[in-house]
């Protein structure tokens, strides 16, 4: 199985060739990290756990966010992606040692968990697929809204992930009803109009539309794109939403300055799919990666890091003719060619990610 060189040692920008190939070597060696029962670390990263679903309803986790110090898990427990049949979640918040501190417990399958910075609460989103909820923690009081409801959505599904920018919310448009052409005419990403306090609904917006032209990133070719499967989101280090478009293998760029087109994508290489991206905002801390089906909260370490260095949660690559099939891993993701480079191997279901500074972000 290949190797990169840790984050913290990255004292150069690799060519895209050059990752093309690393990222090729390691797909065509998966068949190593499958020999092993536990997962493989990249020399210069270390792992542990950190947490680990007690059962019942703290299993399954999966969203991850940090506040103050403090980590947030979202336990999904294995519900139904719509909320049916009485789906529960469970969201904890530990302290930095592990230990919970307290738990609520929210009505339907959480997949979105994301810190507002301008209100310092916790909203936390549940039923990707179809009838969204809603719901807001205040961690100083420790009081949860009931859960805000949201209209028929214009794309026929739920809403998946957050993000916080120009004091304005945003949410992923997450499965969205296809057209007889297989083509996404709704909505991919849509901005919070108006969140009502008193009749616990939220109007929302379009602002992205799921079939739209874009130019990509490593050559600048224009494409028209249908976005089939709009997932997770963050805000990167210049202040751009990156929307994960998990089954296509692509993430989607929208620009927040001119210099640039409006809308960018990024085709990912080896057929991988991710799921959460994050990135380094401190040379000092740690990553954590929820594995879903293990039942665990890992923590990937190590002693110094790139910042603004980009990480992915990879669901693995499906075997393909002769070429094994890649256990879900973690990597270093370079955003000029779409290569995944590995820290952490031979995962069961990595999904949710977060970066935890320990030094201020200096």
């Amino acid at each position: 199985m290949s190797s990169i060189r840790p984050a913290y040692a990255v004292s150069r920008i690799f060519t895209r060739t050059a990752l093309a190939l690393t990222a090729l070597c390691f797909a065509t060696g998966g068949a190593y990290a499958q020999t092993s029962a536990k997962p493989v670390v990249t020399p210069g990263f270390s792992l542990s756990v950190f947490a680990v679903g007690s059962g019942g309803l703290m299993s399954a986790p999966d969203s991850l966010a940090v506040l103050d110090g403090h980590v947030w898990v979202g336990y999904a427990n294995n519900g139904a992606p719509d909320g049916s049949n009485g789906a529960m979640s469970v969201l904890v918040e530990y302290a930095q040692d592990g230990s919970v501190m307290k738990t609520f417990q929210v009505a339907g399958h959480n997949d979105g968990l994301k810190v507002n910075p301008y209100t310092r609460e916790i909203w936390a989103m549940q039923n990707e697929d179809a009838s969204p909820n809603l719901v807001i923690i205040n961690p100083a009081t420790g009081q949860a809204s009931k859960p805000y409801s949201f209209g028929k959505t214009l794309h026929g599904g739920g809403y998946d992930d957050i993000v916080f920018k120009d004091g304005q919310a945003y949410f992923s448009a997450s499965n969205p009803t296809l057209n007889a052409s297989g083509k996404n005419t709704g909505p991919a990403i849509v901005r919070v109009l108006h969140l009502d306090a008193n009749t616990y609904t939220v109007d929302v917006t379009p602002v992205m539309r799921g079939s739209l032209d874009a130019s990509d990133i490593p050559f600048g070719t224009v494409a028209t794109l249908s976005l089939t499967d709009p997932d997770s989101m963050t805000l990167t280090p210049s202040g751009d939403v990156l929307l994960d478009d998990q089954g296509d293998g692509q993430l989607v760029l929208l620009r927040s300055s001119g210099d640039e087109p409006r809308v960018q994508y990024l085709p990912l290489l080896g057929n991988v799919q991710v799921d959460d991206t994050v990135f380094a905002t401190a040379r000092r801390g740690y990553l954590l990666v929820s594995d879903t089906k293990a039942n665990t909260v890992y923590k990937i370490s190590a002693n110094v890091w790139q910042r603004d260095a980009a990480f992915s949660a990879s669901t693995g690559v499906a075997a393909s003719g002769s070429t094994p099939a890649v256990p879900g891993y973690v990597g270093q993701l370079d955003l000029r060619s779409g290569a995944l480079l590995p820290l952490v191997t031979n995962l069961a279901s990595p999904h949710g990610m977060v970066f935890v500074p320990t030094d201020d972000q200096q």
